[in-house]
């Protein structure tokens, strides 16, 4: 599947769209459904802002801003030096060009055919000070991982799953 199936998806849960909530919570629990449900009562202003160089969407709502980059892989691990080192390259752009926003880069990994919460989050590690809720946010999310080479990893088991970041950000 196109990449941009999972933008749309994670955009129809951010806005809390009802057809999407049904569809995601199909294997979930009763608990993590009424989680995600929640979306419904405290919903994004998204926008897709997908580019070659820049993150697929920007979520906003009174209290937070996201900046978020969707990846999508049947594979549990994303290794940055793939495709001669581009999507490395994104990263630290995305990361530098946050920064002088007082904002992160939020990457959203979605794992295929998994079922249940299939949806993981990550961040960036960073020197930067976050503040107010943002800080609270960032210091939440797991960082990514760093090979011997420099080069960053995503270790979708090690995420932060859907349910407990809408829990965070709605509570």
């Amino acid at each position: 599947m196109n990449g941009s199936i999972y933008e749309r998806e994670l955009m129809n849960i951010l806005t809390g769209t009802k057809n999407t909530l049904d569809r995601i919570t199909k294997n979930l629990d009763p608990v993590s459904k009424d989680v995600v449900y929640t979306m419904m009562d405290k919903p994004f202003y998204v926008a897709r802002a997908a580019g070659s160089f820049g993150a697929d969407l920007v979520a906003l709502r009174d209290d937070y801003s996201l900046v978020i980059e969707v990846k999508s892989s049947s594979r549990s691990q994303l290794t940055f030096s793939e495709a001669s080192g581009t999507k490395q390259d994104q990263a630290l752009k995305l990361h530098n060009r946050c920064i002088l926003s007082g904002l992160f880069i939020t990457y959203a990994y979605r794992l295929k055919n998994y079922k249940g919460d299939f949806w993981r989050f990550f961040s960036i590690e960073s020197d930067y000070q976050y503040r107010g809720k943002m800080r609270g946010l960032y210091e939440l999310l797991p960082k990514q991982e760093i090979t011997r080479t420099g080069n960053y990893i995503l270790r979708w088991e090690g995420g932060l799953p859907l349910t407990t970041l809408v829990n965070y950000l709605n509570s």
